[in-house]
């Protein structure tokens, strides 16, 4: 896929979080957001961005380890809770409780759970977009 769609899409879910946001107390637009963001941060930039990112950045460079950081670890564990739609809102909504194979061979094997706060989440959220921008700008020249 050609680069400037990547960041056409990149722009418009921005326009759709600006929309998103300017609506409160809308239940149904709220959750529609949670869910367009989560996709948009974690599933789409991770393979249109942060997996060629954190190859080819020079290593231990801030766009490399950033990009690693977003692909790996408890980041790559929610992405693929939400990608397999084990995931809800806590009780309180103040986060996200996740699971996940113990084992991610093993489709039959134990899952194991998680919660992500909504304060870690708007950080993994902003870190995702400014990667994505930074990459797209640098890239487009």
């Amino acid at each position: 896929m050609p680069l400037a769609a990547r960041f056409e899409e990149l722009v418009a879910f921005q326009a759709w979080s600006d929309f998103a946001t300017s609506i409160r107390g809308n239940p149904a637009i709220t959750r529609a957001s949670v869910v367009v963001q989560n996709y948009i941060c974690f599933v789409y930039l991770k393979d249109a961005c942060f997996e060629v990112v954190s190859r080819r950045a020079a290593a231990g460079s801030v766009a490399a380890l950033s990009a690693s950081y977003l692909s790996r670890g408890v980041v790559r564990d929610f992405r693929n809770a939400f990608s397999h739609a084990n995931w809800n809102y806590n009780e309180n909504f103040t986060g996200l409780r996740c699971w996940v194979r113990e084992d991610a061979r093993n489709r039959a094997g134990p899952m194991r759970h998680f919660e992500v706060s909504q304060a870690d989440l708007n950080f993994w959220q902003a870190l995702s977009r400014g990667v994505a921008y930074a990459t797209y700008e640098q890239l487009r020249g």
